[in-house]
């Protein structure tokens, strides 16, 4: 049978990934008689000798560094050749008999780097501790440099959040301790990660985090600048999660690091980086300029003392943030929020069977009754007790209904973190696709919360946004034009001109004129909205770049009715 062998020591055996540094794959080590991860680096990253001397030098280093939260690399090669066999099965657990001798007979004498045509499998129990990585080995003449290191069982951060349940704030604030354990050890031995994110953090099955791809990132910013490299996936970093000095370019330290912990951390809160998944030029001006929200905003469970910590990580300047990884650590231990013995990923979230799991668009307006049930619930016996299951966007849906419905039966529907909370449920609703849910529910807010808050409170004026944008989400444009309109006049009266929420109004409006087949008042109102941009955020910003590309959008479609001219 066919067999692709790394260096006549490495059985690939089953490919668990590929992007654009590395192939990833499970294999079987002849010499040491286990199973390890293999991540081939792409063939442009190992074009000289410098690149290769240095890649050498780069995975001693992390190497040499010990600790149970980074992975351990076993093995490194510079100029390994990819060899394709036929022959017998090799030795290894998948073998009839492992231990039993090759037979002398021939294999086939041709050794060449070669392209291996198999579909990329993902396991999500047995995942390399390598990170993403290229696609194809490609043939070619060149040999291939790699790393071996220690194959995981375990799920990664990424992986966890998709999952779309809260995660418990004990595991998030004990696996942020693990992290800033094995940063600690890393920058002590004068290595930067550079590229801190979920995808790039696993959690083992005994709950024990290991961080990825160490120094490798550092090797490739190195070869890359260097050599002059622009290719997809080259950029050393993920824009939801760069600090700002690093996407200026500037010299960094250990601090770069600690703000991607911050945009962990805040990811692993709410369920999404502090500048969301946008265009990377988008999320770059936003980690340049503007100021992340507090993640209560988004969960008013965290308690104030985590939420203060993930502000400080996010700080603009290295200066204003903890100084040290083990800095960090330290005040995680100290936190209110107490980790649980057992940090391994489970499968969070509330049965299937939850009567809320049926309620309506309807039935979700500030109706607790049908949010918890009265009385206590039969409990299922033994035989009738649900069997686990993964987690779902559902769930935490449930969850927050829940929560609602006990807060207005204790505080009442108008109390302010009730309010907060009714709001967060109405944000969720609309992003799970359900922007009617949405609607009602704000409606609710705002009349119920004018009594306390006030018309003219920002609290107010954010929830009469949030109700224009899912109106306009759920397919009705000129009511959603209709109700920005009427919110812009209070909207400059209590924050002013110069507000990015006011700017922001004010996009949206022209948006959804333009929808509402308001061609020219799209335009004219763009054209207005312009030069106040520029003014307040400065020509380069993304919010103004965007705003050019809407202008000229529907400028286009004038010229298609051939009435430009009236904007």
């Amino acid at each position: 049978m066919a067999q692709l062998w790394l260096g006549s020591r490495y059985r690939l055996d089953k490919r668990l990934g590929s992007g654009g540094n590395a192939t990833v794959w499970r294999a079987w080590d002849q010499k040491m008689q286990r199973f390890v991860a293999v991540k081939v680096l792409k063939e442009s990253f190992g074009a000289s000798n410098n690149s290769v001397d240095r890649f050498g030098r780069e995975a001693i280093i992390v190497g040499g560094l010990s600790s149970p939260n980074i992975i351990v690399v076993h093995d490194q090669g510079r100029k390994a050749v990819v060899e394709h066999r036929t022959g017998p099965q090799a030795p290894g657990p998948d073998a009839t008999e492992p231990n039993r001798p090759r037979p002398s007979g021939r294999t086939d004498p041709e050794t060449r780097v070669f392209t291996h045509e198999a579909e990329t499998v993902h396991d999500a129990q047995v995942t390399s501790a390598l990170g993403p990585g290229p696609g194809e080995l490609r043939r070619t003449d060149g040999k291939v440099m790699y790393l071996a290191m220690e194959l995981i069982t375990g799920r990664s951060l990424a992986q966890l959040v998709a999952d779309g349940a809260w995660l418990p704030l004990g595991h998030v604030v004990g696996w942020a301790i693990q992290l800033c354990d094995g940063l600690d050890v890393a920058h002590a031995g004068g290595v930067l990660h550079r590229d801190i994110k979920p995808a790039n953090v696993m959690v083992t099955s005994r709950g024990v985090v290991k961080v990825l791809d160490f120094g490798i990132a550092r090797y490739m910013e190195k070869v890359s600048s260097r050599a002059g490299i622009t290719l997809p996936g080259s950029m050393i970093g993920t824009p939801a999660y760069m600090s700002p000095e690093q996407i200026l370019g500037g010299r960094i330290d250990g601090r770069a690091d600690l703000y991607s912990v911050g945009c962990v951390l805040h990811e692993l809160l709410t369920g999404a980086p502090p500048f969301g998944l946008d265009h990377p030029h988008s999320m770059m001006q936003a980690h340049l300029g503007r100021t992340p929200e507090s993640v209560r905003n988004t969960r008013l469970e965290v308690p104030d003392d985590l939420a203060t910590l993930v502000l400080a990580l996010l700080a603009k300047r290295p200066e204003n943030r903890p100084a040290s990884a083990a800095e960090v650590r330290d005040l995680l231990l100290e936190l209110s929020v107490t980790p649980p013995r057992n940090l391994a990923p489970q499968p969070w979230g509330m049965p299937a069977s939850d009567p809320v799991a049926d309620d309506d668009a309807q039935q979700t307006q500030d109706q607790p009754v049908r949010l918890l049930p009265e009385g206590p619930e039969p409990q299922p016996t033994r035989a009738e007790a649900p069997e686990p299951r993964p987690a779902r966007a559902s769930d935490s849906l449930q969850v927050m209904r829940a929560e609602v419905g006990r807060r207005i039966r204790e505080f009442g529907k108008d109390h302010p973190d009730t309010l907060l909370l009714r709001e967060q449920l109405a944000a969720r609703l609309g992003k799970d696709g359900d922007p009617l849910a949405a609607i009602t529910l704000l409606r609710g807010v705002i009349s119920d919360g004018g009594r306390l808050r006030g018309a003219l409170t920002p609290d107010t004026l954010r929830a009469r946004h949030a109700l224009a944008h899912w109106t306009g989400v759920a397919g009705r444009p000129a009511e959603a034009a209709r109700l920005l309109k009427n919110l812009l006049p209070d909207q400059v009266q209590v924050l002013g001109t110069d507000d990015l929420d006011t700017l922001r109004i004010r996009r949206e409006r022209a948006r959804r004129e333009g929808e509402a087949g308001n061609f020219v008042g799209a335009v004219h109102h763009l054209r207005t909205l312009v030069p106040d941009v520029i003014r307040v955020l400065g020509p380069n910003d993304g919010l103004v770049i965007e705003v050019w590309d809407e202008l000229t959008y529907w400028e286009h479609r004038l010229d298609g009715y051939g009435v430009r001219d009236q904007a």
